[in-house]
């Protein structure tokens, strides 16, 4: 509730901020100065004219001369299209226009009057700064926001894929606010198209800073599956993240030189500025997936790192295979381990004990459930059998948590008041926590050590999840991006 409501007054900043923005663009966006170089000697604006193809689109204020550049003054009358010609005549020759040098400048005046410079390579209009203010100061709202949601749902330990959309829109909003700051510092933005020129550069850059980190991610996965498939033979998901590694390489290599190598191959000026402002977009959405990627990696790493408080009524201890002769497997081991340290840990702190709710059904080459091997190896650690209520129909982590949440809800009256616990393997502990609130109910996850090639896959594993999860808000981000680049 609280993250709804933050989120809910950040779009009404948002949307505040344009409504000033429009307004002052509109309120001075009538009236515009024309910049064109000067290439005489004379000191007076006496041999300068403006002329134009069409009347009744704009009107000259004023022509004068700064820093060797002519100024011509116009204001809007109209709407519409206007082809002009600033005419600089040699000085102390007769105004004859084969004597003048001329500057072509194209001119659109909008329904509400303001006029918007489209020459060829240039787009430009009153007010354009306030744009980039605009731009500037949306991008640190959102860091503000995400960073701060981001930091709030660690705190509570809210681990989600909503976590990882603030993790990673904090990363993207801040790697691209840094780059476009400091281009702005080291460039000269005299108009619009110089600041869209800018903001494309500065995605590039910010391709160019991935790719170390992308580099090492792409590596450990890879490396982590021939791990998994030399140890548990090969699947699909083992090779998950060789599949994801070869895709951003790709990727990456389709981001540089595009537009460059399209107009080499066809000659075409205007298929090449289509080629170019894709190659902006995907630049753009490949960069916010990248972030979303390391997001879900460090998420996945404090979850596995978090130690829930001291508080618990039940521990979900999550199943998985077991021996032919019905005892644990090392992995099972650790997660029983790990629940058993943690109980003793809190009844030595508190006084407090804890139920157990070992979970997992029979498979098919199993002896006996997992619920049933988990809930005998514990009574072997001492456990007395009545603090122990086992769930043995789970053939998913999904139902490890309905059957255990079942379980609970038998034994209690009211289960929403108890406090709850899983314990699995450290990889898994981010999933943990999201399919628990899927279930209905929340619970904190206590992590037990594995070998670390499972780690990598997981966390991609994750990170697919994440995508399909969120995939509303990711489809809202790439329409944003398109409708952003096509403004520009």
């Amino acid at each position: 509730m609280k993250i709804n409501k933050r989120f809910f007054i950040l779009n009404i900043i948002i949307v505040l901020t344009v409504i000033v923005t429009a307004t002052l663009v509109l309120s001075v966006g009538n009236k515009y100065d024309i910049h064109t170089h000067y290439y005489t000697d004379a000191k007076t604006p006496d041999n300068i004219q403006l002329k134009c193809n069409k009347d009744g689109i704009i009107s000259v204020n004023d022509i004068k001369i700064e820093n060797r550049e002519v100024v011509v003054s116009v204001s809007s009358k109209g709407k519409g299209a206007v082809n002009c010609e600033v005419l600089v005549y040699p000085e102390n020759e007769a105004v004859d226009e084969s004597y003048a040098v001329t500057s072509h400048i194209s001119l659109y005046v909008t329904t509400q009057g303001v006029i918007i410079e489209t020459t060829t390579g240039n787009l430009n209009f009153t007010g354009y700064r306030a744009v980039f203010v605009e731009i500037l100061s949306i991008l640190v709202l959102l860091i503000v926001f995400m960073c701060y949601s981001f930091i709030d749902c660690k705190r509570e330990a809210e681990f989600s894929y909503t976590m990882v959309a603030y993790g990673g829109l904090t990363l993207f909003c801040s790697i691209l606010f840094a780059f476009i700051v400091y281009k702005m510092l080291n460039n000269v933005v005299n108009s619009f198209s110089d600041f869209a020129y800018l903001v494309h550069e500065s995605g590039i850059y910010f391709l160019l800073s991935m790719i170390p980190l992308m580099l090492i991610m792409a590596i450990s996965v890879s490396v982590s599956n021939i791990s998994l498939i030399r140890h548990e033979g090969f699947r699909y998901v083992n090779a998950l993240g060789i599949a994801a590694s070869i895709l951003w390489f790709l990727g990456t290599l389709f981001s540089f030189n595009t537009a460059e190598l399209f107009f080499y191959i066809t000659k075409n000026s205007v298929l090449t500025n289509l080629t170019y402002n894709i190659h902006t977009i995907l630049v753009y959405i490949l960069c916010y997936f990248e972030c979303m990627i390391i997001s879900t990696s460090l998420c996945a790493y404090l979850a596995s790192r978090y130690k829930p408080p001291y508080d618990k009524d039940y521990i979900i201890i999550l199943g998985c295979a077991i021996r032919d002769d019905g005892s644990l497997t090392p992995l099972l081991k650790g997660r029983a381990n790990s629940a058993l340290n943690f109980e003793k840990e809190q009844y030595e702190k508190t006084g407090k004990h804890a139920m157990f709710v070992p979970s997992g059904g029979q498979g098919e080459d199993e002896v006996i459930s997992e619920g049933e091997a988990i809930k005998r190896y514990l009574i072997e650690q001492g456990v007395p059998e009545e603090r122990i209520l086992s769930e043995n129909k789970s053939v998913n982590t999904y139902q490890n948590f309905k059957y255990s949440y079942e379980v609970i809800k038998n034994d209690t009256d009211s289960p929403e008041n108890k406090n709850i616990a899983f314990a699995t393997t450290n990889y898994h502990i981010f999933r943990g926590y999201i399919l628990s609130t899927r279930n209905g109910f929340r619970a904190m996850g206590i992590s037990a050590k594995t070998k670390w090639y499972f780690f990598p896959n997981a966390f991609l594993r994750e990170c697919v999840g994440m995508l399909y999860d969120q995939k509303s808000r990711h489809l809202m981000f790439i329409v944003l991006t398109v409708l952003f680049f096509i403004f520009i």
